[in-house]
């Protein structure tokens, strides 16, 4: 296509080489003077353009040093990072959606953590894998672990809420479905094993747990397939290893009172039945427009 092009230039640019001689030897200093014109105005042009660049530029520079000086700027770059991404796949209002929906997830996790005295970092997205906070430093207590965690999924639930009411505001689909999925995303992170927040929260209640929740991630990876629950797997794994190995320790960090213990345990079963009725109930509502339309 390039090349057919090039011959379609040349053959024009020949042509009208035959014919310039005439015109040029006829109409000379009207030509020069269309040219300065052209030439000045284009001077002009370039320093319009030039200094339109460089004021957004100096804009540029400033919005990079304002995102440099963020805690943030890392959230940020890699929150639009991963929308652009899951955009390609799944087009852009649902990646604005389902990222936003994991940005609210990570910033109960972080506003937790922040009131409860723990030092942790802003989050952070990795496309397909998801999103966390990172600690500068071991929690104190199971305790503080299990707060810290219960907030994520906690805030995830409000994000449904907020979902399914925008859907009864404007009947539009696009919100029934990104209720379910963030309903799905909290209820899938509170599974009782390894790294996630059910694993995390159900610490404080009885090791014991793990067991089901070993169980519950084998079962899922073999219905699944899914490569991050092999991840969580193991970390889990090596994690129950390390709490075995390290027996004295892991009683004193596991010491809870009954009354916390109580309220933890409460907390947790209420978050799982809250989020598995909005994932039930935006499901249902999904399936009644399909069988409508």
């Amino acid at each position: 296509m390039d090349n057919y092009k090039n011959d379609e230039n040349t053959n024009e640019l020949t042509t009208n080489e035959q014919t310039a001689p005439h015109w040029e030897e006829e109409s000379m200093p009207e030509t020069e003077k269309k040219k300065s014109i052209l030439s000045k105005l284009g001077i002009v042009g370039i320093l319009l353009a030039a200094l339109k660049f460089g004021k957004l530029a100096t804009l540029g520079k400033f919005l990079l040093a304002a995102l440099k000086a963020s805690k943030f700027a890392g959230t940020i770059i890699s929150m639009a990072l991963t929308i652009v991404i899951y955009a390609q796949v799944y087009g852009w209002f649902f990646a604005i959606g389902f990222v936003a929906s994991i940005f609210v997830h990570e910033m109960g996790h972080y506003i937790t953590s922040k009131k409860i005295g723990m030092n942790v970092t802003a989050p952070m997205f990795i496309p397909f894998i998801g999103a966390f906070i990172g600690m500068k430093e071991a929690p104190r207590s199971v305790k503080e672990e299990a707060l810290s965690a219960l907030g994520g999924p906690l805030a995830g639930a409000f994000a449904t809420l907020i979902c399914l009411t925008f859907y009864y505001l404007t009947k539009t689909p696009y919100w029934v479905g990104l209720a379910y999925v963030s309903a799905f995303l909290n209820l899938f992170n509170l599974l009782p094993f390894g790294p996630l927040d059910g694993g995390r929260i159900t610490k404080a209640l009885s090791p014991m747990i793990w067991v089901i929740g070993l169980v519950l991630t084998i079962v899922l990876i073999i219905k699944l397939k899914s490569f991050i629950l092999v991840l969580v797997l193991i970390v889990g794994i090596v994690e129950v290893v390390s709490m075995i190995r390290n027996k004295s320790e892991t009683a004193k960090y596991l010491e809870v009172d009954p009354g916390f213990r109580l309220k933890i345990g409460l907390s947790y079963m209420g978050l799982l039945v809250i989020l598995a009725i909005f994932m039930m109930y935006s499901f249902d509502i999904s399936q009644e427009f399909i069988k409508s339309h």
